[in-house]
């Protein structure tokens, strides 16, 4: 289907990733985290994998998932397999990867400070490997005055000489302002995004 991502996290863009760009709204509700969550629990208590779901004898499966997602809905989102090339394709050329809670690339981290309630899908740009070093979380206000952003910038250069990621929004003000501060001081700095990774 897709070269660079595995089947598990395959299935799951499937089942909860908008594929279509532009104003084009996708056919099909999505599974929103909650739905995601409870499939997920119950492909568990199954002794089944999400990638189970893309083979090609998943019909007895989805059958057995139909009082948790209808079967008629997890079809119509996993028969979208024919957009998800193109989309990876393009996520790739802006280096941006794509792991899942069902790879062994996942942020430990994430598992084990939100557990169950961790991202099915995290997607990202740069190293993987920051995002399990923990850090100084600082975020505030886009439009702090002057001395707010110098102070920042300087707890900032603080926590990079110190050895410690800054994790911040990556907004204007504040959290640029963190961020700078740490990679000017030739530090690490995450910023964790609401949304639209593709078009930073």
């Amino acid at each position: 289907m897709t070269p660079g991502l595995s089947a598990n996290t395959k299935a799951i863009l499937l089942l909860t990733a908008p594929l279509i760009s532009g104003k084009q709204n996708e056919p099909f509700p999505l599974l929103t985290p909650g739905e995601y969550k409870k499939l997920a629990s119950h492909l568990r208590e199954l002794g089944r994998e999400p990638s189970e779901l893309i083979s090609s004898d998943s019909s007895s499966l989805l059958q057995e998932c139909d009082p948790v997602i209808s079967r008629d809905r997890l079809k119509q989102l996993l028969g979208r397999a024919f957009l998800l090339g193109p989309v990876v394709e393009a996520w790739q050329s802006r280096s941006i990867w794509v792991v899942s809670g069902a790879d062994a690339e996942y942020p430990q981290v994430l598992t084990e400070k939100l557990g169950e309630n961790a991202p099915a899908i995290v997607y990202g740009c740069g190293e993987r490997r920051v995002l399990e070093t923990g850090g100084l979380a600082i975020v505030g206000s886009r439009d702090a005055d002057p001395n707010a952003i110098e102070f920042t910038e300087t707890t900032g250069r603080l926590a990079a000489t110190s050895g410690k990621t800054v994790v911040s929004g990556g907004a204007r003000g504040i959290d640029q302002a963190a961020m700078r501060g740490a990679l000017n001081a030739g530090g690490t700095a995450v910023g964790v995004l609401a949304d639209s990774l593709n078009r930073r």
